[in-house]
């Protein structure tokens, strides 16, 4: 809980949210209303500084404070969202030091994870590896970034899955998805074809037998995070933070 809200005003409380409130009631509303909040912040629909005011998510999904409270803490933990004592609460703004911290996990364990995958791919691992591909290519035609985002985890939780390392690509996705604003936020024009084309040289590396070359090419697609990074526009700026 920090005590001193950064300057930034992003969002007018009185608009309607731009995400769908509509839930399941069979099911439970607190673990709803938390993955829909988490996905809209973690989408950037709620975008670093927006103002989360429970009056108007009670009724965007139409429910009591309860479950929205239960929501709200969950995302605290998690440290999606900050209480500002006497202002409110807020979207955490992207901390550049967070996005530094997750990236040597991710990379770090993905190239280990790569190794042992490596000693164990086949060309029939390079097939369902290129399917995911021309899927990732499809949702790129389509404009369909979620489903591109999807097959993105299907590509990198693949190698996980070849290493007999469920539990540690958990950790990754983890990793991944504390970077996800950011990848959002810095994705150049064209950034997502180029995706592709990464994802299929690493493959390619693998499918020849070279694991030095595979993981070089992982090593370079990962680290275009840094390179997003130095060409944030200006307008982006007031989201992040040191």
């Amino acid at each position: 809980m920090s005590d001193a809200r950064p300057t930034i005003e992003l969002d007018r409380p009185a608009e309607p949210l731009p995400f769908d409130g509509a839930l399941d009631r069979k099911l439970p509303v607190a673990d709803q209303v938390y993955l829909s909040l988490r996905r809209a912040i973690l989408t950037l629909d709620l975008k670093p500084g927006a103002s989360i005011s429970e009056n108007r998510i009670c009724r965007h999904y139409g429910v009591s404070r309860t479950p929205v409270r239960t929501a709200i803490v969950r995302l605290v933990e998690e440290g999606l969202i900050e209480v500002y004592p006497q202002q409110g609460s807020f979207v955490s703004l992207i901390r550049l030091a967070e996005v530094n911290d997750s990236h040597f996990v991710r990379s770090t364990l993905e190239a280990a994870i790569l190794r042992e995958a490596a000693a164990r791919w086949t060309l029939g691992h390079g097939a369902v590896a290129r399917r995911i591909l021309e899927r990732q290519a499809a949702a790129v035609a389509a404009d369909r970034n979620e489903d591109f985002l999807a097959e993105d985890d299907a590509f990198h939780g693949l190698f996980s899955e070849i290493a007999g390392r469920p539990g540690v690509w958990l950790t990754i996705l983890a990793a991944k998805a504390r970077l996800g604003r950011f990848i959002r936020l810095s994705a150049l024009p064209g950034r997502l074809t180029t995706v592709v084309a990464e994802h299929e040289a690493i493959v390619d590396a693998l499918d020849a037998g070279d694991a030095a070359e595979a993981l070089k090419r992982l090593d370079h697609h990962l680290d275009q995070n840094f390179v997003m990074m130095k060409q944030l526009p200006d307008h982006y700026l007031p989201y992040v933070i040191e």
